[in-house]
């Protein structure tokens, strides 16, 4: 924003743009394979792509991070709740819940997914084979 409009601004910006949309479809790919791992699907009723659901997350936690900056209290918040029909009560950050309320807006369970013996053990063990990037 602190460039004047012309060619420099232009291509700053085409810099910039390539690895956020790589970011934002790491974070997609990401939530996509978790979200079919644990049996949910995007909400149909949307018409959208985890991208846009990616999208939303990230700059949620961005602006938290830069909100954070001027008042550092915030990055420590604790509310004790219950949101999204939980049994009980629990200790959520301000991230958790942001995150959380993006989740359940985006996703639904996925009705052609069966629960049985098989499918939980293929989710155990695709959690006990699964490597941290970086590890």
């Amino acid at each position: 924003m602190s460039l004047a409009e012309g060619e420099l601004r232009d291509q700053f910006q085409v810099a910039l743009a390539q690895p956020e949309r790589d970011r934002i479809s790491k974070i997609a790919t990401t939530w996509e394979q978790s979200a079919g791992l644990f049996g949910y699907r995007l909400r149909p009723e949307l018409g959208t792509a985890f991208e846009a659901m990616a999208t939303l997350l990230s700059a949620t936690m961005r602006g938290l991070v830069l909100m954070a900056l001027s008042t550092p209290d915030m990055a420590t918040h604790r509310a004790e709740a219950s949101p999204f029909g939980a049994a009980g009560k629990g200790e959520w950050s301000l991230a958790a819940l942001g995150i959380a309320s993006i989740a359940t807006a985006f996703l639904e369970p996925d009705p052609a997914i069966e629960w049985n013996e098989e499918r939980l053990d293929s989710v155990r063990q695709a959690l006990s084979s699964w490597v941290p990037p970086n590890a």
